[in-house]
């Protein structure tokens, strides 16, 4: 019996991976990475698609004439927001703008209070460029498209399952990233679109199920894949679908590490609130679509310890002697949290509660007895404590666990603390590529595999200092976003001949 063997495609901002597995046994039979390539234009920066596309297309090629006759099936994710507008004809017309693209704002910072509070009761996103109907709108009003006639938006699944099928659809993850997806209704919101002036201009694909067939290459138009039946799906946002491949429950709280930080959690039921939308909280549709998600991002994670490593002049493994070493010391309770450094690691701008890409890092202890070993510690206790602020807006008295993937499950030091931060049990994913699990999950839904965890206990005595030490955390960092606030203020005034203050804009600025 010939084995049967399903690819998953992974487009990340970064890399993009592409996975070859057999179904029966989820065992890896080949894997090929390449970078996912960007571009500049006059206005910010783009994914530059055509690249990519041949990069991938000459892999599933490969892949495909290598095991001809049993592939079957090709899996889809990637990031979120990115995408293009293609016309009536299935003609793409727009560059792929990526997802952290801001050229968008304009109509962003547009919005009075009122709207954005709409835009978040129907689609649970708070308003921001990222996502992207702002991008769509830029499109419409920045290129010479055509008004007399109307455009559908794929992300960029989406787009690579048309080309390889044909078949215009899309899924219940990635149309959550849209800001035009009403999520109680599970329907595209007209008065979103309305709202943005597109009614009539832009319309969306049909929405269906992670891992659900779009359609099979025998009936798309690349002749590399034409004469093999493979179904082509797609998965969805990759976040999520990394949190579908490690079997991610609903008293669990996702910790997804990596130059980032993120927060997911997930629920049957619907985390939109006042309260959510004041903290700046995502809400989404998960990968099992049974279930509604709560999400935020954190900016700044690994990219600290790369920051430090080269203001240091260190590498990679004098880094990780100095995380044992104090590894070590803060096991043995010879480090004292209440008497180090307090650092709020701000270094990429701030997440949730306070959003705001202009946000800049604080330290607060330095003195003349400070060392390079005191920094560090600091810096790691900044990143657990910003966790925990964060987390503070999530309903943390339902969570059990943390769950934690990605490069942070190899630093001893990192995972205790964040287990003394949340006073949680930790369960860490040893896994390589999650998303790619999670794309093969989406497809059979009956497939399972082993997950191995190693599980970390809070440390009592260290969970006292944390809840102690977040006070002056917390007070630092509203001085600082007050500080923010009145630094980056969109509006200056002067006095006019009459005595009255005029108020004018004295630059472009983004707050949300």
């Amino acid at each position: 019996m010939n084995k049967k063997f399903s690819i998953t495609v992974d487009i990340g901002t970064t890399n993009a991976k592409v996975s070859l597995f057999e179904i029966a046994t989820g065992k890896l039979a080949a894997r090929e990475n390449f970078q996912t390539a960007k571009q500049k234009d006059a206005y910010g920066e783009l994914f530059d698609f055509e690249a990519i596309w041949t990069q991938l297309l000459s892999i599933l090629t490969k892949f495909v004439t290598t095991h001809a006759g049993n592939v079957d099936s090709i899996n889809v994710s990637s990031v979120g927001e990115a995408g293009v507008l293609i016309d009536e004809a299935g003609v793409i017309v727009s560059p792929l703008i990526a997802w952290y693209d801001k050229r968008g704002a304009e109509y962003i910072n547009a919005l009075t209070v009122e709207q954005k509070k709409k835009i978040y009761d129907i689609t649970g996103l708070p308003a921001h460029p990222n996502y992207s109907l702002s991008k769509i709108k830029w499109l419409i009003e920045h290129t010479a498209l055509s008004k007399k006639q109307r455009y559908t938006w794929l992300n960029l699944p989406d787009l690579l399952s048309y080309l390889l099928t044909g078949s215009l659809k899309t899924e219940f993850s990635m149309a959550s990233r849209t800001m035009c997806y009403h999520l109680s209704k599970r329907e595209w919101s007209e008065e979103i679109l309305e709202l943005f002036g597109l009614s009539g201009l832009v319309m969306f694909p049909e929405v269906g199920r992670s891992g659900d067939i779009v359609g099979y290459t025998d009936e798309g138009n690349i002749a590399e894949l034409k004469n093999e039946r493979i179904s082509v799906r797609i998965a969805g946002h990759d976040h999520m679908v990394g949190a579908l491949g490690i079997n991610l429950h609903s008293k669990e709280l996702l910790n997804s590490t990596g130059t980032t930080e993120g927060l997911l959690l997930i629920d049957d039921t619907l985390f939109i609130s006042d309260e959510r939308f004041h903290d700046s909280l995502s809400n989404g549709i998960f990968t099992d679509a049974d279930y509604y998600t709560l999400f935020s991002s954190m900016p700044t994670g690994g990219n600290a310890f790369a920051w430090y490593q080269e203001f240091f002049d260190i590498g990679k493994e004098a880094f990780e002697e100095e995380c044992q070493q104090l590894y070590k010391n803060y096991r043995a309770h010879m480090v004292a949290l209440d008497k180090q450094l307090v650092i709020v690691p701000h270094f990429n701008g701030s997440g949730a509660p306070f959003k705001n890409n202009q946000s800049s890092g604080m330290i607060y202890g330095l003195n003349l007895t400070t060392r390079r070993e005191d920094i560090l510690l600091g810096l790691l206790a900044g990143l657990c404590l910003e966790m925990k602020y964060v987390a503070r807006c999530f309903p943390m008295e339902r969570v059990e666990r943390l769950v934690v993937i990605g490069p942070a499950v190899k630093n001893d030091l990192w995972l205790q603390m964040k287990a003394d931060a949340l006073n949680k049990e930790i369960a860490v994913v040893q896994m390589d590529e999650a998303v790619s699990f999670g794309a093969l999950k989406a497809a059979y839904r009956d497939f399972t595999y082993p997950i191995d965890y190693q599980t970390i206990h809070p440390d009592e005595k260290q969970v006292l200092a944390f809840e102690e030490l977040i006070d002056s955390y917390t007070q630092l960092y509203e001085a600082k976003k007050n500080l923010v606030e009145q630094t980056d203020s969109p509006f200056v005034y002067r006095s006019s001949e009459k005595g009255d203050k005029e108020y004018f804009m004295e630059k472009d600025f983004f707050f949300s």
